[in-house]
């Protein structure tokens, strides 16, 4: 009798990427390249390389899409955006690099390579107040280490401070200024730094910038 084989057990294969997660890209691509308009579920579909039944097991219609799009967006944009603020030593560096920061995605998408206006005016103002929240949240660890550092002064409201520098930044995103240009860097930079962290800091003296 011959010598059985000895076999061992193998782990299932594991997907290198979530089928949810590759519809969303290709939706994502797809809305970029051809707008909100245009693109269908069909498209998506072919665009992630699965089935049209496969893209409605995880999305009921296209806006359902297109709110995943705009999720998927939206922790893009903090992920860059807290890049950004990581080039800056203290807190008053860290919020001018991302008021230039968003000022400058401004200009990005004035320039038109993001969505198409249709789909853009419906990312901007759908849940608006969850798009606060959410910027208010990702600020607070910021104004929190501030107080500790003693550069705010100690009885700062974090969420109310967080909340009124992300209604700045979201002016500052839609809508132009007849006084500042806010397409140059420094402009901005200066803006925050005189009337956003001083005021922050109250009658406390500021600490020495780094560098």
């Amino acid at each position: 009798m011959g010598e059985r084989l000895r076999t061992e057990p193998t782990e299932p294969s594991q997907p290198t990427t979530d089928t949810r997660e590759l519809i969303v890209e290709a939706a994502y691509a797809c809305f970029c390249r051809q707008g909100l308009q245009k693109t269908t579920i069909v498209d998506i579909a072919k665009a992630a390389n699965v089935s049209r039944s496969t893209v409605y097991e995880y999305f009921s219609d296209k806006g359902a899409v297109l709110e995943a799009c705009a999720e998927h967006a939206s922790e893009q944009f903090y992920r860059d955006m807290s890049k950004a603020m990581d080039r800056g030593g203290s807190l008053e560096e860290k919020f001018s690099r991302a008021a230039v920061f968003v000022t400058q995605a401004r200009q990005a998408i004035a320039s038109g390579w993001y969505f198409d206006e249709d789909a853009l005016s419906l990312l901007l103002t759908k849940d608006a107040a969850v798009l606060l929240r959410e910027c208010v949240e990702f600020f607070a660890p910021y104004l929190s280490a501030a107080k500790l550092t003693g550069e705010v002064r100690k009885n700062l409201d974090v969420e109310a401070a967080g909340e009124w520098f992300a209604r700045i930044l979201f002016s500052l995103f839609s809508t132009p200024s007849s006084t500042l240009d806010i397409d140059d860097p420094e402009v901005v930079a200066e803006f925050v730094r005189a009337h956003v962290v001083r005021g922050f800091a109250g009658d406390r003296p500021r600490p020495r910038r780094q560098g």
